[in-house]
């Protein structure tokens, strides 16, 4: 996340200007784009050198067993009141509602300064 984190801070004021869906899926796969161009130009260090890892963090701070799932889903989990004890992820995020995914990209910014002032 360090290596997004400057980009994030640009998005997080009007974020559909850089993104078409306004959930943390669409962040996720805007963000893996722009990992890919950065280390196809060879802009970015290895992926070793940008830990911590921020899904790991996410799933130890609210006690989700693993953390396969990714930073954005444990976060729409938490915003729609899931159980991180008592997860299942299939299916898990059909009735999610707009409102509930903004307050999971206000959420994810607030753990993404979080983890920031943490490293």
């Amino acid at each position: 996340m360090k290596t997004f984190y400057p980009l994030l801070k640009k998005m997080e004021a009007r974020p559909g200007m850089w993104i078409e869906e306004l959930t943390l899926k669409s962040i996720r796969t805007f963000l893996g784009g722009y990992d890919f161009a950065l280390s196809e130009h060879g802009l970015v260090a290895s992926r070793d050198e940008q830990s911590p890892n921020f899904h790991d963090w996410i799933a130890d701070k609210f006690g989700f067993s693993e953390s396969t799932a990714g930073w954005h889903n444990m976060i729409v989990a938490l915003s729609i009141d899931l159980d991180p004890k008592n997860m299942s992820w299939e299916d898990y995020d059909l009735n999610v509602i707009k409102e509930q995914h903004e307050k999971s990209i206000r959420r994810f910014y607030e753990l993404l300064e979080e983890f920031m002032n943490e490293a």
